[in-house]
Formats: structure tokens, sequence, C-alpha cells
């Protein structure tokens, strides 16, 4: 498995998750405003204001599926109170689009225009559990690939391209394939200094400690975090 590229596609996949989530937000409020505007303007004194409950309902959950959007990125839950506002709310858009098929004991009208706010309820539910998962996922393979860049950074980048192949004379004696100098410096593990530094970048300590860590100097460590962190640009 290529980390780099299941980790793009996993946050690819959770800005998707994240835009579709507001495509159904948005057409379950344009659909609710539609439905519940005429039955709040027959109850209401002033027939024009019939589109403020509904606005206010859905603004309401447009709060709380923000406000989660943010908790779930950084791994937090709210607890009850966010779980019972979600609730009050997708119930009272669900009133509001229902009660006049109710009235009218139209059950077809009521099982239609409970789907938006059915679904609305749902996707609330759903998405904090969607985006925590992840959330998780997408820091453990972000690790991962931060491991593995700063390894191939840390190892000598010295094989030259394009190289003319040599002419070899093969005699008996030879029992090993030949491999260039630079060649078994690329494929060698990590030096023990390497292996430092390596695990120093990614413990986040500095270049200074690094260096006393390692037993190295720091301008040699610093020239090392260097190429690290363009790798890690080279990766983002």
């Amino acid at each position: 498995m290529n980390v780099t590229t299941e980790f793009k596609s996993v946050t690819r996949t959770r800005k998707l998750l994240d835009a579709m989530l507001w495509l159904i937000v948005l057409g379950a409020i344009f659909y609710s405003l539609m439905t519940s505007t005429p039955l709040v303007a027959t109850h209401s004194e002033w027939e024009w204001s019939g589109w403020a409950l509904g606005i206010l309902t859905d603004a309401a959950f447009i709060l709380a599926i923000s406000a989660d959007a943010v908790l779930s990125r950084h791994g937090v839950t709210g607890g009850k109170w966010p779980i019972a506002f979600r609730w009050v709310t997708g119930l009272a858009s669900l009133f509001l689009n229902t009660w006049s098929s109710v009235a009218e004991e139209d059950w077809v009208g009521v099982a239609i225009h409970a789907i938006a706010p059915a679904i609305l309820i749902c996707a609330a539910e759903v998405s904090p559990i969607y985006r925590r998962k992840f959330r998780d996922l997408e820091v453990t393979l972000a690790a991962m690939v931060t491991e593995v860049t700063v390894t191939q950074a840390v190892t000598s980048k010295k094989v030259t391209r394009n190289q003319k192949p040599r002419e070899v004379t093969v005699t008996p004696k030879v029992t090993q394939p030949l491999v260039t100098p630079e060649e078994k410096e690329v494929t060698e593990e990590l030096s023990p200094v390497k292996q430092g530094i390596r695990d120093a970048y990614i413990e986040g300590l500095s270049a200074t400690e690094a260096a006393k860590k390692v037993g190295k100097s720091r301008p040699y460590v610093s020239r090392v975090y260097k190429e690290i962190k363009e790798a890690l640009e080279l990766t983002a």
C-alpha cells in the first residue's frame, strides 16, 4: 500500500462527505421552507412572517452541524446537550413539514413531507461518527507518511540518474553481484546517527536538541532537518 496515495484518497473522501452533507442540509432547508411557511402563516397574526419560524429552526440546525464539524476535526464530542439540541431542531422541522398533512389525514402527504426532515436528522447523527472515524484514520496515515518521508529524506540521495552502464569484466572468482557505492549507500539500513535524527524529528525536537542527542554538530543536523521539511512539502 502506498501510504501517501492512501492518505490523499482518505482526505478527498472526507471532503466529499462534508460537501454531500451540506448539500443535504441546504436541500432540506429549501424544501422545508416551502412546506412550513404556509402552515405557520395560517396560524400567525402576520401572514408575511410565515417564513420566520422555518428560518429560525433551520438556522439552529446549521449551528449544530457547524459546531460538530469543528469539534469532530479535533476528536472532541460535545456530550448530551448537543445531541438533544440536534434532535429538538430536527423534530421541530419534522413537525412543521408534516402537520398540515396530519391535520388533513393525508398520510401519503405525511410520508412525503417527512422524508427531508428524517434524512436531515439521520445525517446530523451519522456525520459526527464519520468525521471522527476519518479524522482518526487521517491522523494515523499522516504519521505513517511523515515517518516514511523522514526516513527517505535522511537517507543519502547521491545516486545519479541516467548513468551510463559500466563495462565489467566478470571472472570466475566473482561470487557477489556488483553494486555501486551509491546504490549500496541507498539500499543499506539507516545508520544509528541518521536513525537518531529521524526519530528526533518525528518526536518534534529542535535541531539543537537533536544534535545533542545524536552527538553530531548542529549545522549538520539543521541541514538534514531542512531536507526532511522539503521532502514533506513535496508529499503534502
